[in-house]
């Protein structure tokens, strides 16, 4: 019954007519940093070409303060607007963001209903939350803890907040002697999560590490211990996070491309320190990405003789960055 309904509900919206929409630039993402503050995705629709410019507004918008798909606020006053801006064919068009509702703050943690007993059913519930877009949602899970000390945490339900992934679970007999918690990550409505289900052998508690409470991940209380015999625990998949540049790189992308030593120079890459950039180029279906370490300088973007066909007349360059969310891309002619 449940199948045929999902059937239903399918080619309904495959009967939909399709709806057209204008091109110009549109701001696809809106999302939330970890500590709280606005991060926003736009690109020109529908072929990514031109670069996005970003303004801060409150009653008017100010200059342009960053440019590149990707917009990083950082902290910003309740009523704040942005908007991007696109330059096509001559042709700017604009979008404006609903107003930032101020820094993501967790008022009320999540908690969990069931008890924390061997072959119980434990499912989480979100708590309250104020401040972003308006629209944002919680993902939830639970964790697990060898000690009330909420140390050495495991998730339970995958990485205990990643979306696709079920919630409840219902507890192992390997997790007799440890203590529980809901968990819960506060995300942007535009936040892509791969939809992967993880699943633990019966008999081993989770060697996946529970998420660190932080700005936008809330952890409820631990109920525990839970009976039973103590056992012994698979060790902890430890992955270090990797430490933010402490400088903004910036990227430069010529429209005309240069030609120097047999190569043609695309784009330029600064870094104050040292930094590793991946510079993605395209023409038609092929793609070719190139890895590039600035120490403290500057680096170039080239295009090889042979990498494209001889009668491509234009590029398209996009960089991003290891540990740093600054990106760039845009459109190079080559003649």
């Amino acid at each position: 019954m449940r199948g045929g309904v999902l059937i239903l509900v399918t080619l309904s919206w495959l009967a939909l007519p399709a709806i057209a929409t204008a091109d110009g630039v549109k701001i696809s993402q809106r999302l939330v940093d970890r500590d709280g503050w606005p991060m926003l995705v736009g690109n020109y629709s529908p072929d990514g070409r031109g670069t996005v410019s970003w303004r801060v507004c409150a009653a008017d918008c100010g200059p342009v303060v960053a440019t590149g798909g990707l917009y990083s606020a950082g902290p910003t006053s309740v009523g704040t607007t942005f908007e991007a801006s696109a330059t096509v064919d001559g042709t700017t068009t604009t979008e404006r963001s609903p107003a930032w509702g101020g820094q993501v703050t967790n008022t009320a943690p999540p908690r969990f209903d069931g008890e924390p007993r061997v072959g119980q059913t434990l499912t989480p519930q979100v708590g309250t939350w104020t401040g972003g877009w308006g629209d944002d949602y919680s993902l939830i899970g639970m964790r697990a803890c060898p000690t009330a000390a909420a140390q050495d945490c495991r998730g339970m339900t995958a990485s205990s907040v990643q979306s696709g992934n079920p919630s409840q679970v219902t507890v192992d007999p390997a997790y007799a002697g440890w203590y529980v918690g809901a968990i819960e990550a506060r995300v942007g409505r535009g936040t892509a999560y791969p939809a992967i289900l993880y699943t633990f052998p019966p008999g081993r508690v989770s060697s996946l590490p529970a998420p660190l409470p932080g700005q936008t991940v809330a952890v409820g209380p631990l109920r525990g211990p839970i009976p039973g015999p103590s056992t012994i625990t698979e060790p902890i998949q430890t992955v270090p996070p990797a430490a933010r540049l402490p400088f903004t790189p910036r990227v430069t992308i010529r429209r005309r491309a240069v030609r120097r030593g047999g190569a043609l120079m695309l784009a330029a890459v600064r870094c104050s320190g040292r930094c590793v950039a991946h510079a993605t180029l395209r023409h038609g279906r092929k793609a070719v990405t190139r890895r590039i370490v600035v120490t403290g300088g500057q680096a170039a973007v080239k295009l090889r003789p042979g990498t494209f066909s001889r009668r491509a007349t234009a590029v398209r360059v996009a960089v991003r960055f290891d540990n740093h969310p600054a990106t760039a891309s845009g459109s190079v002619k080559l003649r």
